[in-house]
């Protein structure tokens, strides 16, 4: 009878605390018995004893010695941080690649055929430092990388002032934001349960024009009904079919907003629901879109007690109370509608008639009470927090704040070997210096880019009504106006180019003025018809089944012109040669 052999337990982790374990030396050099101490810190008799009787070091580790200490794996953790917080961060590969180049350059040993430090090293050092996660990171435009916390300070100054001085700092039901958010057919599919080795796929609708809604709510978490614009240019009523209740719309070609699309909506939409009063203006916050700003804007909120105020530019992304917490749930819900609608109704699209039923309840669950004041508190508008947006957020700006200069990447990219050759050299390890590995890689400045045309900016922030944006609004009224005078517009038509005159003077040909050219008087007959056929055109040019461009070629003895290849056997004067007509031959 044959025994199955029984696989060897795994050995088991460590049962103890290592603080401990310190603890129970300590009291032992005070002359408390191994046994007692063991027994009072829990720690194992024999492993306390290895360390009284110094057969093992005190400070000794379980496991395999780390290829870095605590103080250079320091290094190498504030470097990562950093890099990803200023919107530059490593992938888990680009950490394995750099950490082969700092041990080198610290001068370990290594394998000369590894172009990496492996997976285990990885996991460990994540172990060892808890902070570190792997996380996918939301886009950043460069435009928007650049708010800066003194762009902040400025607009947390002049909304203080806005407040104060229109006594609403305490009146969250009077402070508003405003914003847009195109939704479309095609959805993005949440995760989904399979087998391991089946590909997910989802169906999904065909993508089609984009559908814009325009949402607005304010600090004390009321919200206005979704303002539709559809694309196309006849509107119907069945696209507001299944909508939330009060909600409008109108079509425009594209889909998305434009100035006539805001105007209708503050106008008509937006008043209908937000009563004004005479006492206490209503503030609304919007960015500062060029459909959003206008002279016609101005007017119509100075009539309505209504104060326009335009955030920073580029900075909505974390002053936007709708684009902060609204329009991320929004979206999500979105989606899951769309996936359930798909379920239902297996083989039809989404088209713009579904758009207002199945954002609906995606409106409503994120415009909700607490989602708006939750927005408007992250964003430090209501209640007022100057210092809402911590300093991680607005990170990447750090780099544009210094001086530009020109720089180069050293970071090695994903797949690519190391540049330092023969890294177990320690001489040649020593030429690159730990203390400078990092500062090499570290982006502390931005690049100065290259310089463009210079346009004078046409920017309003801030009250809309302030003396200086009106300025500015009524200046860019005036010029649009005279843009589209037609008296002025043709004075202002630059004349019709001239033809050239380049080679004339060679060929002897008087150059006309163009008040000549354009006389009545008539020329010679003589010089134009050819000496040979007599006719300006050549006889039997309109039977040839291709076309044909006649050229000319001016006899250098006599005044006579004749018609290049067709008439004569030359075909192209050369510079600086001399041509005869075929009776001076």
């Amino acid at each position: 009878m044959f025994r199955v052999a029984e696989p060897q337990p795994k050995k088991q982790r460590l049962l103890y605390d290592r603080e401990n374990l310190q603890r129970a030396y300590e009291a032992t050099l005070g002359g408390v018995s191994a046994y007692r101490a063991s027994r009072m810190f829990a720690v194992p008799e024999t492993t306390l004893r290895d360390r009284i009787k110094g057969r093992v070091d005190v400070e000794a580790k379980v496991g395999h010695e780390t290829i870095f200490t605590i103080e250079e794996e320091k290094k190498l953790y504030d470097h990562v941080t950093y890099m990803a917080e200023i919107g530059f961060g490593y992938t888990k590969k680009s950490v394995q690649y750099m950490g082969r180049d700092y041990a080198e350059s610290l001068g370990k040993t290594m394998k000369p055929d590894q172009k990496c430090l492996s997976d285990n090293w990885f996991y460990g050092f994540s172990k060892r430092w808890p902070e570190l996660k792997s996380s996918k990171p939301q886009k950043l435009d460069l435009s928007r990388a650049k708010t800066s916390r003194e762009t902040l300070n400025k607009y947390y100054d002049e909304l203080f002032n806005v407040l104060t001085e229109n006594k609403i700092i305490d009146k969250p039901q009077k402070i508003f934001n405003i914003d847009e958010s195109g939704v479309n057919s095609e959805h993005t599919p949440p995760k989904i349960i399979c087998k391991k080795d089946t590909v997910p796929q989802n169906i999904t609708s065909a993508r089609s024009s984009t559908v814009t809604i325009i949402a607005a709510g304010n600090a004390a978490g009321q919200s206005v009904p979704p303002y539709y614009v559809f694309p196309g240019q006849r509107w119907n009523d069945e696209f507001l079919n299944g909508a939330c209740p009060g909600s409008a719309g109108e079509m425009s070609k594209s889909g998305w907003s434009n100035t006539s699309v805001f105007l209708n909506y503050l106008t008509k939409h937006f008043i209908a629901y937000v009563p004004t009063d005479s006492e206490h203006p209503t503030l609304i916050l919007y960015d500062g879109h060029r459909s959003h700003i206008s002279l016609t804007l101005a007017e119509w909120a100075k009539a309505n007690n209504v104060i326009l105020f335009v955030l920073p530019p580029h900075s909505s992304h974390v002053t936007q109370p709708l684009d902060v917490g609204i329009f991320g749930p929004f979206k999500n819900i979105y989606y899951q509608e769309c996936q359930h609608f798909m379920k239902l109704n297996p083989g039809l699209n989404i088209t713009k008639y579904n758009i207002a039923q199945l954002t609906a309840k995606p409106y409503l669950k994120a415009l909700s009470p607490e989602n708006l004041i939750s927005a408007f508190k992250k964003t430090g508008i209501s209640p007022y927090n100057k210092l809402a947006i911590s300093d991680s957020q607005i990170a990447p700006s750090t780099i544009f704040d210094q001086p530009d200069i020109t720089m180069e990447s050293t970071t090695p990219s994903e797949g690519t070997p190391n540049l330092m050759q023969n890294a177990g050299d320690a001489k040649q390890a020593s030429e690159y210096p730990a203390v400078d590995f990092f500062s090499k890689k570290t982006i502390t400045q931005a690049v100065k880019p290259k310089p463009k045309r210079f346009v004078p900016p046409f920017k309003v922030t801030g009250n809309m009504m302030d003396e200086k944006n009106v300025q500015q609004l009524t200046a860019a009224a005036h010029t649009s106006a005279v843009a589209r005078d037609p008296e002025v517009k043709e004075k202002d038509t630059q004349k019709a180019p001239i033809p050239s005159t380049s080679g004339l003077s060679k060929q002897q040909v008087p150059i006309l003025s163009p008040e000549d050219a354009n006389s009545d008087e008539d020329i010679e007959t003589d010089s134009e018809s050819c000496c040979v056929c007599n006719s300006f055109e050549p006889a039997g040019i309109d039977n040839f089944p291709y076309i044909t461009l006649v050229t000319w070629g001016k006899c250098d003895k006599c005044p006579h012109w004749t018609h290049l290849k067709l008439c004569t056997h030359v075909r192209v004067i050369r510079r600086d040669t001399e041509f005869l007509c075929p009776h001076c031959e």
